[in-house]
C-alpha cells in the first residue's frame, strides 16, 4: 500500500484511515465507541463515502473507505444529507429559509445556490470527511466528560489501498484483527465496535463493505467463508512475527513476558529460524570477508569488536559470537589477540571482556567508537 500523507484526492480509490487519541490514552469507553460509530455513518453518508470496514478501539480507530467519483447533487439530495449530518430539524430549518430567501427576487436565489453549493464543495473529500468526524466527536465528548482541548494525536494517517480483491480484504483483515491483537477477545466476531462483527449481524452498511471488496455475485456466506480463512492466515503470521520478536530480543539480552498470541511451539519455531539466519549471516560473512588480506581481516575484525564493546561493554564471548556472526571460539581467540596487544581487557567477573578506559591510542588507531557503531 502507497503512503497517500500527501492527502491524495484522486477518485475511485480506497483509503484506510488512522487516528489515535492524544498520549495514547484509553478514552473510548462503550458509549463513545457506539456514539464515534454512528458520527462516521452519518458523515460517511453526507460526504458521499462508502464506509467498506472499520475497528473502533479504547484508543485509535480504523477505517476502510472507498472515495468514488464526484457527481452532481440535487438541491433535494443535498438537503436530504444535510439532515443525516446535522438532524431534520436542522433540514427544515434550511428549507424554511430557502422558502424566505426566495421571496427576494434580486439576491434570493444567488443566496441558496450559495448555500447549496458550500456544502457540495464539503462532500467527495476523504480529508473532509474526517474532519468532520474528529471535530464532532471531540465537541461531544468534551461536552459529556469535561474535556477540554484536543482529543486526537495530531491529523490522522491515511494510506491509499490499491483497487485489487487481494490488497484490500488483507487491509480490511488487518483492520478486524485488532482486537485479537489486542487480547481483547479470541474470535473474529467477538468485538462489537468491528464491521465483521457487524456483518455477521446483518448490518446492511458492513454487507455492503464486504461485497464491495469481495464482489456483487457472492452471497454473505461466501464472503464469510473467504474472510475467516483470510483471518487465519493472517493471525498465523501474526503470531509468528510475534514470537520472532520475542526469541530475537530475549537473545539481545531483554526480558520478554510471555504473549497470549504465542505459545512454545511458536517460540520454538522462532528460535530454529533465528539460528538458520545466524548461521547463514554467519557464512555469508565468512565468504565476503575472504578476498580481504590478512591484516585487513583482522583490522576488520577488531573495529567489529570495538563497535560491539562500545554498545554493550559488558558483552561477553557469546554475546560477541552472535553479534559479529562468527563462532564461539574464533571470538574467544580474537579477543585474546586483542588482549594482548592492549585494546581490550578481561574481568574476573563472569568471564566479561570490556574495552580499556582512556585509551587514547586505541581511538587515534581506530577513530571514534560511536561512528564505527553506526557504521557496523
Amino acid at each position: 500500500m502507497s503512503n497517500s500523507n500527501s492527502r491524495n484526492k484522486e477518485v475511485e480509490t480506497v483509503h484506510h484511515l488512522t487516528s489515535r487519541i492524544a498520549h495514547r490514552v484509553y478514552f473510548l469507553k462503550e458509549c463513545e465507541r457506539n456514539d464515534f460509530l454512528e458520527i462516521v455513518r452519518r458523515a460517511a453518508d453526507f460526504a458521499g463515502i462508502k464506509l467498506l470496514g472499520w475497528c473502533v478501539m479504547s484508543n485509535h480507530f480504523h477505517l476502510l473507505v472507498h472515495l468514488p467519483e464526484r457527481v452532481e447533487v440535487c438541491e433535494s439530495e443535498v438537503l436530504r444529507r444535510y439532515g443525516v449530518l446535522k438532524g431534520r430539524a436542522a433540514a427544515e430549518e434550511i428549507e424554511k429559509s430557502f422558502v424566505t430567501w426566495r421571496k427576494d427576487e434580486v439576491n434570493g436565489e444567488a443566496r441558496v445556490t450559495a448555500w447549496l453549493e458550500s456544502q457540495r464543495r464539503r462532500m467527495y473529500d476523504v480529508g473532509i470527511f474526517m474532519k468532520i468526524v474528529k471535530q464532532w466527536f471531540t465537541e461531544e465528548y468534551n461536552k459529556r466528560n469535561g474535556h477540554c482541548g484536543t482529543l486526537w494525536e495530531a491529523v490522522y494517517h491515511d494510506r491509499v489501498v490499491p483497487f485489487e480483491i487481494k490488497a484490500m480484504s488483507e487491509c480490511l483483515g488487518y483492520i478486524h484483527l485488532n482486537p485479537i491483537r489486542a487480547a481483547v477477545t479470541d474470535r473474529f466476531d467477538g468485538y462489537a465496535w468491528s464491521s465483521y462483527a457487524a456483518f455477521c449481524r446483518g448490518d446492511e452498511v458492513a454487507i455492503e463493505g464486504m461485497r464491495f471488496i469481495y464482489g456483487e455475485e457472492c452471497s454473505a456466506e461466501e464472503m464469510s467463508q473467504m474472510h475467516e480463512e483470510l483471518l487465519e492466515c493472517l493471525l498465523e503470521k501474526e503470531k509468528l512475527r510475534r514470537a520472532a520478536e520475542i526469541v530475537r530480543r530475549r537473545a539481545a539480552g531483554y526480558e520478554m513476558p510471555a504473549d497470549p498470541l504465542t505459545t512454545e511451539a511458536y517460540l520454538r519455531q522462532a528460535a530454529m529460524r533465528l539460528e538458520e539466519i545466524r548461521l547463514e549471516s554467519m557464512r555469508l560473512r565468512e565468504e565476503r570477508m575472504l578476498p580481504l588480506s590478512r591484516v585487513k581481516k583482522r583490522d576488520h575484525r577488531e573495529r567489529e569488536v570495538i563497535a560491539a564493546l562500545t554498545l554493550n561493554p559488558s558483552a561477553d564471548v557469546k554475546d560477541l559470537s552472535n553479534y559479529l556472526a562468527i563462532p564461539v571460539r574464533t571470538a574467544y581467540d580474537l579477543l585474546q589477540k586483542m588482549e594482548s596487544k592492549g585494546l581490550v581487557m578481561h574481568t574476573d567477573r563472569g568471564g566479561f571482556w570490556t574495552m580499556l578506559q582512556n585509551r587514547s591510542d586505541l581511538f587515534c588507531r581506530f577513530g571514534d567508537a560511536g561512528k564505527i557503531a553506526k557504521q557496523v
